[in-house]
């Protein structure tokens, strides 16, 4: 962990490169010693539908979900969510300057008493 999902409003991939945004966040946060590098997942999955404050076609948003296991300190998780959101933010300056676009970082603990998996790499 952690697992990282990139969500973004229909159309939003017209304005962002998304898989641009997804290597961005993804490097940063592989790269960025805050985490073991192999444990990093990310993907990006656009709505199939979606209403975006007044519904003005040109209304986007991009939410970036980390989840990761419990037991980091308060300052490494926001370390990490700051570095999120400004490689996200770099991919994304363009249409943000253009505005009508919303893009937003959270960080979610997964229970571990809730959380099974099983992991097989060759």
């Amino acid at each position: 962990m952690p697992h990282i999902i990139i969500d973004y409003s229909r159309g939003a991939a017209e304005r962002v490169a998304i898989d641009e945004v997804t290597r961005a966040v993804h490097y940063r946060v592989r790269d960025g010693g805050l985490v073991k590098p192999t444990a990093v997942r990310t993907f990006a999955r656009e709505a199939t539908f979606s209403c975006v404050g007044d519904e003005h076609p040109d209304n986007h948003f991009i939410q970036i979900i980390v989840r990761m296991a419990p037991g980091r300190p308060a300052e490494t998780k926001r370390e990490l969510l700051k570095a999120v959101l400004e490689a996200a933010r770099d991919v994304a300056a363009p249409a943000l300057q253009a505005g009508r676009l919303g893009l937003r970082a959270d960080l979610y603990e997964s229970d571990p008493n809730f959380a099974f998996q099983e992991i097989a790499f060759v």
